[in-house]
C-alpha cells in the first residue's frame, strides 16, 4: 500500500511539474512584503502570502526562482547548486511536498552503494528525490539508469529498491 502511496504522489508531482499558468521572478535578497508585492505585479495575485514567506525564510540565497499556479496550490521552481528543485504548496500555503533533481556526484553515498551494488554495469543518468507531505521526512528516490540496450527506472523507499518502469532502446 506504501509503494502505490508513494508511486501516486510521484506521478502526481511530475504532473503537476509539468503544468503551469502563471510565473514571476525576484531577487533574494528582497523582505518577504517586499518579494510578495513583486510577484503580485508580475502574476496572478492569489498565490498565498503564507507560501511565500515560507519560501523566503526557508530558501534565502536563491535567485531565479518561478512562481507556478497549478490545480491544486502553487508551485515554485530554482536551481541551486547543481540541483533542480520545485516545492509544492496548497492553496492555503502549506508545503505538500518538493521533488529534487541531480546528478550521480549528488546522491547520498548509501543510495549509490544501493544502486550500484546491483546496477553496476549502468550508468546513472538522473535522480529524482521526492518527498511528499506524509512520507515524514523520508524521500523516494527514482533513479534512471542506461546502459547500451535498456533504461531503467530504479525506485528506492525505506531501504527497499525495485524496478519501476523498464525500457528497450531502439536505434
Amino acid at each position: 500500500m506504501k509503494k502505490k502511496f508513494i508511486a501516486l504522489a510521484i506521478v502526481s508531482i511530475a504532473t503537476l511539474a509539468t503544468t503551469s499558468r502563471a510565473n514571476a521572478q525576484m531577487v533574494s535578497s528582497t523582505t518577504p512584503l517586499e518579494y510578495q508585492k513583486s510577484i503580485s505585479e508580475t502574476t496572478d495575485p492569489m498565490i498565498s502570502p503564507r507560501a511565500l514567506k515560507n519560501f523566503a525564510d526557508t530558501y534565502k540565497n536563491v535567485r531565479g526562482e518561478s512562481w507556478i499556479k497549478i490545480k491544486d496550490g502553487f508551485s515554485v521552481r530554482f536551481t541551486s547548486d547543481d540541483t533542480r528543485t520545485t516545492i509544492f504548496y496548497d492553496k492555503k500555503g502549506y508545503r505538500t511536498g518538493q521533488m529534487k533533481i541531480y546528478g550521480e556526484e549528488k546522491m547520498l553515498r548509501e543510495v549509490r552503494h544501493t544502486v550500484k551494488s546491483k546496477y553496476y554495469d549502468y550508468n546513472i543518468v538522473y535522480t529524482q528525490e521526492v518527498e511528499v507531505a506524509g512520507s515524514e521526512g523520508t524521500p523516494t528516490y527514482v533513479i534512471c539508469l542506461e546502459d547500451k540496450t535498456n533504461i531503467k527506472m530504479i525506485r528506492i523507499c525505506d531501504g527497499e529498491m525495485d524496478v519501476w518502469k523498464e525500457y528497450t532502446k531502439t536505434n
